[in-house]
């Protein structure tokens, strides 16, 4: 009997320890026009992840900084976050090259709720200098 409640003790902190694992950026599935909107009803700022799914720095990213709990949590708190593959949908395309200007993948935007840019990032960055770039975001009004 001992066995079979620490086998279930086992099983019980694995299945909770996976789901934690799992925990990280909230990225939305909603468009950017939405997100301003939303970031204006919430009183948030907008982070606006540009990758694509053949881009090995967008994995290593999303595998590491954005599960990060530090960076998660500066972001869910203070960001409305989505991510834009302007390679998979080619409606994103346009803004992506003439108005956000994106050459390379990943490119991290920051704005205010009304539309100002707040900082841009260009390239992987691990948890520490993508952090130092959050900071700088979350400093501008």
């Amino acid at each position: 009997m001992k066995y079979l409640e620490l086998v279930l003790v086992l099983i019980f902190s694995i299945g909770i320890c996976s789901a934690q694992e799992k925990e990280g950026v909230k990225f939305q599935d909603i468009s950017f026009e939405q997100a301003f909107e939303l970031a204006r009803q919430e009183g948030k700022k907008v982070f606006v992840n540009y990758s694509t799914n053949g881009c090995a720095p967008c994995k290593m990213m999303d595998l590491t900084v954005y599960t990060d709990s530090i960076t998660a949590e500066k972001m869910n708190k203070n960001f409305v976050c989505i991510k834009l593959d302007p390679i998979k949908d080619r409606s994103l395309e346009k803004r992506a090259r003439e108005v956000h200007q994106i050459k390379g993948f990943p490119t991290m935007l920051f704005f205010k709720a009304d539309g100002d840019m707040l900082s841009k990032a260009v390239g992987g960055k691990d948890v520490k200098e993508f952090n130092q770039v959050l900071d700088k975001a979350l400093s501008g009004s």
